[in-house]
């Protein structure tokens, strides 16, 4: 069969772009696909689910397979990350039931917020989830789906963020990373890898929100399904995949304890690594 080799998708804000490497990190093909976010109301920002996320997805393999020129038999797994956290509601059948609901540009959850600060106690909160609520925090975007949507809320079978439902798409299995899962404050423990049975009454029930697991571990193998729509291998591994920002630290070479890399794009961020996450 040859050489193996890995492939990558990244969901932007903007635009989507993907590469297949080999295993020493050689680019041997990369793609790029604009889109448009949607503003339906001052402060609301989407994707379409399936239009933006899973259709550049797909154009993305289809180019990559088609300039690399490599069997898709040989590639060895498959990674995504994206933009995040996203709230994306899906059905028992993984039919998305509304357009995702964006990361921190999104605020329209400003009341779900002071709401949970009130009933939770802002330092309780804190103490819990180790990050204050605000915008970013997809907890109180998906209270503000109860609140606003409740036809949507009772048709949920399971709350995902953008990388997983292109997981989801690839493999049929419900999940979320540990890190995205941190920003789905306050519903996540930090310290335990799970979710706060106690919190997700204020919310919504833990069995409508995957399990946890850490960015490089193996989700799944590509359905039949998948494989038809994207021109993959079916059975290829696909890991659970992260955040874009988390990508882009390991990208930027975060190794050891103390570095630091400033993201700079629709939002800004700091990521550095530490020794351990400090208690209060």
């Amino acid at each position: 069969m040859g050489k193996k080799y890995l492939l990558g998708v990244d969901i932007g804000t903007y635009s989507s772009k993907g590469v297949v490497v080999t295993h020493d990190g050689e680019v041997i093909a990369d793609h790029m696909v604009p889109h448009d976010m949607s503003m339906p109301h001052p402060g609301y920002f989407e994707h379409d689910a399936d239009d933006v996320w899973w259709h550049d997805f797909v154009e993305i393999v289809g180019q990559l397979l088609d300039r690399s020129g490599i069997d898709p038999r040989q590639i060895q797994g498959i990674g995504a990350s994206a933009i995040g956290p996203c709230v994306l509601p899906i059905d028992e059948h993984g039919r998305p039931l509304r357009p995702g609901i964006l990361y921190g540009i999104d605020t329209r959850s400003t009341e779900e917020v002071g709401h949970l600060e009130q009933v939770l106690g802002r330092e309780n909160i804190f103490r819990k989830s180790a990050t204050r609520l605000d915008s970013q925090a997809a907890g109180p975007k998906i209270l503000w789906v109860r609140n606003n949507e409740p036809q949507i809320y009772d048709k949920t079978r399971w709350f995902l963020t953008s990388q997983a439902y292109l997981v989801y798409r690839l493999t049929g299995v419900p999940s979320i990373d540990i890190y995205s899962a941190n920003c789905y404050a306050p519903l996540f423990d930090v310290y335990n890898f799970g979710w706060h049975e106690d919190v997700a009454r204020h919310i919504t029930p833990v069995d409508r929100l995957p399990k946890a697991t850490w960015s490089c571990e193996i989700v799944g193998g590509v359905t039949d399904q998948a494989a038809r729509e994207t021109g993959l291998a079916a059975g290829t591994p696909v890991i659970t995949g992260t955040i874009d920002a988390a990508a882009e630290a390991i990208s930027a070479g975060l190794a050891e304890v103390g570095d630091m890399m400033m993201m700079f794009g629709s939002s800004i961020f700091f990521i550095m690594k530490s020794a351990e996450l400090l208690k209060t």
